[in-house]
C-alpha cells in the first residue's frame, strides 16, 4: 500500500497542475506515492492517505469524483481543486461541503484547498451571446469570473497548494501520534 495517492479529474489541464505541484511537495520517496488521473486509475493503487482533486462542477464535484470518494473507508482524505467561477473562501467552503457528504464517517478528513483555474474561450462566447436575452448585470459578473480566472492558477495559487500539502502531511503526522 503507498503511502499517499494523488489522483484527479481534470478537463482543461488546471486540477492537473495542482494535483503535480501537491505531488511533487509530498516528502517521500517516488515508491511511497503515485500521481493519477482518474479516468485511467482502475482502482490498482491504493494509499494510507488520498488527496483527491477535481475541477468544480456545477459548484460540487463530478460522478467519477463521487464514486471514489464513496468508496473509500478508513482513509486521511484532503480535497482540492480549480473553479473558473468565483472565487473566495465562501464558494471554496461550499465546495468542500458538496464533496465532503461522499465521504463515508470512516475516513479522516484533512482539509481541501481550492483556486480559481481558467476556463476555455468558448465558456466566454457563450455567457457573450446572452446579452440582452438574459440579466446584463449577472452576465457582466460571469464574463468578469472568466476574466479574473484567465491567469489561474498561478505562481501563487502553486505555492499555496504547497502550503497547503505541507499542513496536510503535519496533521497525518499528528494523526499517527495519537494512535501510536
Amino acid at each position: 500500500m503507498l503511502k499517499y495517492l494523488v489522483i484527479y479529474a481534470s478537463v482543461t489541464g488546471n486540477t492537473r497542475l495542482l494535483a503535480e505541484e501537491i505531488y511533487n511537495a509530498l516528502p517521500v520517496s517516488p515508491k511511497e506515492k503515485k500521481l493519477v488521473d482518474i479516468r485511467s486509475w482502475h482502482g490498482e493503487a491504493d494509499a494510507e492517505n488520498y488527496f483527491v482533486g477535481f475541477w468544480a462542477n456545477r459548484g460540487s464535484c463530478t460522478l467519477e469524483i463521487i464514486d471514489l470518494l464513496s468508496s473509500l473507508h478508513s482513509r486521511n482524505v484532503a480535497l482540492f481543486g480549480t473553479c473558473g467561477m468565483g472565487a473566495g473562501s465562501r464558494y471554496y467552503d461550499a465546495l468542500e461541503q458538496n464533496a465532503r457528504v461522499w465521504l463515508s464517517e470512516s475516513n479522516t478528513f484533512l482539509g481541501s484547498y481550492f483556486c480559481q483555474g481558467k476556463m476555455p474561450i468558448e465558456v466566454r462566447l457563450k455567457y457573450e451571446s446572452y446579452r440582452g436575452k438574459a440579466d446584463d448585470a449577472r452576465i457582466d459578473q460571469m464574463l468578469s469570473y472568466f476574466d479574473e480566472a484567465a491567469t489561474h492558477p498561478n505562481r501563487q495559487d502553486f505555492m499555496h497548494a504547497h502550503m497547503f500539502t505541507e499542513r496536510m502531511v503535519s496533521r497525518i503526522k499528528d494523526l499517527s501520534l495519537e494512535y501510536a
